[in-house]
């Protein structure tokens, strides 16, 4: 979405004269700490000095230069010297639904790249109990393995039954003392 919210500033920051990069506007583009100031939100401070004007009056500036914004947007505001972008989740939601029923059972797939995974699991010391901790971090690793499976990764899983050598060794200096 960051893509796409940069595309549009790009073409209102352009009618105020100055010329960025699409990556310039992008790492700019910030979560806003509260839903009631959108989605997403774009500082003006940065054009403060190029454009001799407060971040306020760019940011009303700039917003009045979006004419026409993809449906993906319910709303596009001002806030003081943020632009902020209130997205259609309606929209969203039912694009998301097109996307996944087009990709089928492939959904989530990335291209495969041969690499190989190890994914090593819960790795219990067998001296001490086995216990519910165990079989989460378990079920964890088995599902970040079969992730990587589907993906197109070599995957080797791997359970290590640690912390052997003190246990035994205590054994040991056990049984030859005793």
């Amino acid at each position: 979405m960051k893509d796409v919210i940069s595309e549009i500033l790009l073409k209102a920051i352009k009618k105020e004269g100055v010329s960025l990069k699409k990556e310039e506007i992008e790492k700019f583009i910030e979560i806003p700490p509260s839903h009631e100031m959108g989605d997403y939100a774009f500082p003006c401070f940065f054009l403060a000095g190029k454009l001799k004007a407060s971040p306020q009056t760019i940011a009303i500036k700039i917003r009045e230069n979006i004419e026409n914004y993809p449906k993906d947007f319910e709303d596009i505001q001002t806030s003081g010297p943020y632009i902020n972008f209130f997205l259609d989740r309606r929209t969203m939601a039912l694009n998301l639904i097109k996307e996944i029923k087009a990709a089928g059972d492939n959904y989530g797939r990335v291209k495969p790249n041969g690499k190989t995974v190890l994914v090593e699991f819960s790795s219990p010391n067998i001296a001490k109990p086995f216990g519910i901790g165990h079989l989460r971090s378990t079920i964890i690793g088995n599902a970040i393995a079969n992730l990587a499976d589907f993906n197109g990764y070599k995957t080797i899983r791997f359970n290590y039954l640690g912390d052997w050598g003190t246990q035994f060794g205590k054994l040991i200096v056990g049984y030859k003392k005793y």
